[in-house]
């Protein structure tokens, strides 16, 4: 499940909240609108792109885009928004990926692994179980490959979730978000994040975060 609140702000939008789950990616946000703020030039808006699979969020008031799509039976979740909303929170406030990085449980660590489930077990809440391979390393990285022709973060996380989970939809996840940074950074040098290692692979120095069920990718913009 997502759920994405954009609070209330002086003139420019009421509180408006959207929520989606698999299977169930609405156009509209929970009181059924699909925007907020006075006149014709509204200040938010959801606009559907595919529908039940992509829809989009403009907040031009706090210069923030939101995409949000559905990927077999996985959520993905892209964010674009100014440095100075990033880091104005709180601590008592929830996990912020932005400025905290992953849970260390979602990171590989520098023997180059990671805790997880038991293999299979990484399914959607009320998710029908994907179809499953068992890939090895060599059809892991062919596969990401034939989606994603640079070895960045990108490429590796699919490699491991392909490894992990044997559930394909995470090429197309890994691929799409791949994408939502080339739509959403304005910056083309910092479109592929490579390990820290440099030598091509997940080095003994590297990390990085691996989302599983969820692909989350949010974007500062400086």
């Amino acid at each position: 499940q997502i759920t994405v609140i954009f609070k209330s702000y002086q003139d420019c939008t009421d509180q408006k909240v959207y929520q989606a789950v698999t299977d169930d990616l609405p156009a509209a946000f929970v009181d059924g609108t699909t925007s907020g703020g006075d006149g014709n030039t509204k200040s938010l808006r959801i606009v559907e792109k595919v529908g039940g699979k992509y829809v989009e969020m403009h907040a031009k008031y706090i210069g923030t885009t939101v995409y949000i799509r559905q990927l077999g039976h996985y959520l993905t979740l892209a964010i674009r928004m100014p440095q100075e909303l990033v880091m104005a929170y709180e601590e008592s406030q929830d996990l912020q990926l932005c400025v905290n990085g992953c849970p260390s449980s979602e990171r590989i660590d520098d023997s180059g692994h990671l805790p997880l489930p038991v293999m299979g077990q990484l399914l959607p809440q009320g998710g029908a179980a994907a179809p499953r391979l068992a890939y090895t390393l060599e059809t892991a990285t062919t596969e990401c490959h034939e989606k994603m022709l640079v070895k960045d973060i990108y490429f590796y996380s699919c490699v491991f979730d392909l490894l992990t989970t044997g559930d394909a939809n995470f090429t197309a996840a890994a691929h799409s978000a791949l994408q939502d940074v080339e739509a959403l950074h304005p910056r083309k040098e910092h479109w592929h994040i490579f390990p820290s290692s440099g030598g091509g692979g997940v080095g003994k120095d590297s990390k990085f975060c691996v989302s599983l069920r969820l692909v989350c990718l949010i974007l500062v913009v400086f």
